[in-house]
């Protein structure tokens, strides 16, 4: 019984130290490539520069497969991103997250209804790899800077 206690005791205590981590969610209309590029450069940066939040990936009309350009393109930019088939955006994704950005995409309603939605539709679909990346690193590192403060 004591040993019991003691246990509960323990993880309660865990719990209550463990810090809420800021989960950023990316969208793009096919989960593929502009979402992609946004999420390794964020958790990238975010790393370097000591900020505990993650980002993950979504599409609205996820497509079969991940981009073979923003993949070629991240991996001669020295970045990695671990590769799972792009998904939907769910309800449980709009739940978990801190923040929902959409590149260049329409999110679904219960995204936009969360009050945690935010566009960035200035990313251009037809300039290329360098000129996505360019964009889209501008605006993660604004972010990063934001939540770096939020942090504090």
């Amino acid at each position: 019984m004591i040993a019991q206690l003691l246990v509960l005791a323990a993880l309660a205590g865990l719990q209550a130290v463990k810090p809420t981590e800021p989960t950023v969610v990316f969208v793009c209309e096919h989960g593929a490539a502009k979402s992609v590029i946004a999420t390794a450069y964020f958790n990238k940066i975010a790393a370097e520069r000591g900020l505990h939040a993650r980002a993950m990936y979504r599409g609205v009309n996820p497509q079969a497969e991940l981009s073979t350009s923003a993949l070629k393109g991240l991996k001669d930019d020295g970045l990695s991103v671990a590769e799972h088939n792009p998904s939907p955006i769910s309800q449980s994704d709009v739940d978990a997250a801190s923040v929902i950005f959409a590149i260049g995409c329409t999110l679904p309603s219960a995204a936009t209804a969360s009050g945690k939605a935010a566009s960035w539709d200035d990313v251009p679909d037809d300039k290329g790899y360098a000129a996505t990346r360019d964009a889209i690193k501008g605006h993660v590192e604004q972010l990063v800077y934001r939540l770096l403060i939020q942090q504090r």
